[in-house]
């Protein structure tokens, strides 16, 4: 690609990223004026409010985000494979931390708690586990759950609940869970594209996986969903490419996590596609069928003690068109909530993706895009997708070893990281 064609080609992508941006605030602008009701969308299309707050404190992610920039590209580059990866992993817990310690919200750090966490009294309300799962559904419908709980299967409850009665739980607690979340998934989308695209690629992603605007919301429970989800996910696509133990063992492991990411979220379905194109462009069918098996297995064994997962979706949907969805409609959100995906994943992405030309890397990419699709089409989503796309992002933002001169571009991420941080209040 010559000079003169990559730098239209990356002031075209540039360009469409902002008129995405603009159009979709405009049009939001104009649904907001149209619709009576309340769309709690203070930042539209965004969740929380604009409120400019210049403090000290935003220059910790800037210090914190120029260090990894500065060393993270050339560990990523030279040093053994393990040894990056974890860089790249503690990399991404520290400018998570550092961008919501910016942000300062009072209920930054209490989301995961005050959603999941504080509900497990349910769990002991109802008498047990067993009586819990019982009448689970019927619950959900009539709302008299949080709305978290209305909205997801109860495996996170359970785990907050069952980590509860050995002494751990508490705000630290979740938190910690939240990051190592974090550290997963982007070991998870290494592992995945080293395994499908090389280590060479691999390598030049990774700084990308960290320095990113989806940083900002690092602190809720759909972080806890993608780093469940991507490393099933990981151990999945890898077993498609050995033989003997270790691939049963792979499987066995990525197809118990699979099933238990179905019990976090039923939306973790439509990161499948990625395995299932991998799968299939490998020929082992034998590794669909048995990790199929297995998270099938997970998922029905809550049927001993009277859940199944189908009538808790069929549940969700009730309450979801009853309630924010009624008011928010649909047309609208099939431009808004790319935008905000488009938003979470920073300008560089969108130049990486125009740039990307290796075909096994847009395996991953371009499957994982085809999952965002159906999750906008479906319209389960309308909007708050800064959040629940998460589990989806790192997966995309390996786009970024498209990009040479990496630390300028990792520059740009950081940057508009840190007027999120600055800019927008939200309390997750």
């Amino acid at each position: 690609m010559t000079d003169r064609r990559k730098a239209a080609l990356t002031a075209a992508a540039l360009a469409a990223w902002a008129l995405l941006l603009v159009a979709a605030w405009l049009l939001g602008q104009y649904k907001v004026a149209i619709t009576e009701k309340s769309l709690k969308l203070g930042a539209m299309p965004l969740f929380g409010r604009w409120e400019w707050h210049f403090e000290p404190r935003l220059l910790v992610p800037v210090a914190v985000g120029a260090l990894i920039i500065a060393v993270l590209p050339a560990i990523a580059r030279d040093r053994r494979w393990r040894l990056a990866v974890a860089a790249t992993a503690l990399a991404g817990i520290a400018m998570s931390l550092a961008l919501a310690y910016a942000h300062s919200h009072p209920g930054t750090w209490e989301d995961l708690h005050h959603h999941y966490g504080d509900p497990i009294h349910f769990v002991d309300d109802a008498g047990g586990v067993r009586p819990f799962l019982e009448t689970y559904t019927d619950i959900q419908r009539t709302g008299a759950f949080p709305i978290h709980l209305q909205s997801h299967p109860p495996g996170l409850v359970l785990f907050l609940w069952a980590a509860a009665q050995i002494g751990l739980k508490g705000v630290l607690f979740e938190n910690t869970v939240t990051m190592l979340a974090v550290a997963a998934a982007i070991v998870a989308a290494l592992a995945i594209a080293r395994d499908v695209a090389g280590e060479r690629l691999a390598r030049r992603a990774a700084p990308f996986l960290v320095v990113a605007p989806a940083a900002f919301w690092h602190t809720n429970a759909d972080i806890v969903f993608g780093g469940v989800t991507l490393t099933a996910l990981a151990c999945l696509i890898l077993a498609t490419g050995r033989e003997g133990p270790k691939a049963v063992w792979l499987t066995v492991v990525g197809g118990l996590l699979a099933g238990a990411a179905l019990m976090l979220s039923f939306s973790m379905v439509l990161l499948a596609i990625p395995l299932v194109v991998v799968a299939l462009r490998r020929r082992r069918w034998i590794v669909l069928a048995a990790g199929g098996a297995l998270a099938a297995l997970v998922v029905l064994t809550p049927l001993v003690w009277g859940y199944w997962w189908l009538d808790g979706l069929q549940a969700t949907r009730e309450r979801y068109y009853h309630g924010v969805a009624s008011v928010r409609g649909y047309w609208y959100f099939l431009i808004g909530n790319p935008a905000v995906f488009a938003l979470a994943l920073g300008p560089a992405t969108a130049v990486a993706l125009a740039r990307l030309r290796d075909r096994r890397m847009w395996i991953v990419v371009g499957s994982c895009l085809a999952a965002v699709a159906l999750a906008a089409l479906s319209g389960m989503s309308s909007a708050e997708t800064e959040r629940i796309w998460q589990p989806f992002m790192p997966l995309v933002l390996l786009a970024g070893c498209a990009l040479n001169r990496p630390r300028a571009w990792l520059a740009l991420q950081l940057a508009v990281a840190v007027v999120l941080a600055a800019a927008l209040r939200v309390q997750w």
